[in-house]
């Protein structure tokens, strides 16, 4: 079988001439073929084969989330049972690294908690930055639909030739380069 990554340049062939490798799709679950209340999620997976070797795999799973209201998605989300935890040492240190895995609400929830633990009083705003400006659009339009507020009013974001934020944004999102330049502006990040 082949290691093919749809990302990754040419397939490797393999047996006969002009014979291509398919990807192989595997089964979710059991109820596959029930019919499923909320939206498919593609997902790329790591399957392991029999030999112990590592595949990669496209496979299609049910997002069993989907019919929860916006605020219990939240909930669910694995950083958020540490919330209390994150607060705290945000607190009591000035530097704090927070490590997980990709959508377990570190971009989306961490700037919440700072809101609603008093963080964006007096005028000052909650500044996260994103290396793309794709990310920073789609992270902003999350949070302000999480916050229930317009884009570019309390949760708002800046990227190159693009800001969606006024006076009273709370929470900003933006580019590194956009950050940079605002240290060449406010050195001391006084309303960060």
């Amino acid at each position: 079988m082949s290691s093919y990554h749809p990302g990754h340049g040419n397939r490797e062939r393999g047996g006969r001439a002009g014979h291509t490798d398919r990807r192989q799709f595997r089964r979710p679950d059991e109820a596959a073929d029930k019919p499923r209340t909320g939206p498919l999620v593609l997902e790329e997976r790591q399957a392991e084969t029999s030999t112990g070797t590592t595949t990669e795999s496209l496979a299609v799973f049910n997002n069993p989330y989907a019919s929860l209201n916006i605020q219990q998605q939240r909930i669910r989300l694995p950083i958020f049972k540490n919330r209390s935890h994150i607060l705290y040492m945000l607190e009591r240190y000035r530097t704090v690294i927070i490590v997980g895995e990709t959508g377990c609400g570190k971009s989306t929830q961490v700037p919440q908690f700072l809101l609603e633990a008093g963080w964006a009083k007096d005028g000052r705003q909650i500044a996260i930055t994103q290396p793309r400006r794709v990310a920073v659009v789609t992270l902003a339009t999350r949070v302000a639909e999480e916050k229930d507020c317009l884009l570019g009013h309390d949760v708002g974001y800046t990227v190159r030739f693009d800001d969606v934020s006024d006076t009273s944004t709370k929470i900003k999102f933006m580019t590194d380069g956009i950050l940079l330049r605002e240290l060449l502006v406010d050195p001391l990040l006084a309303k960060v």
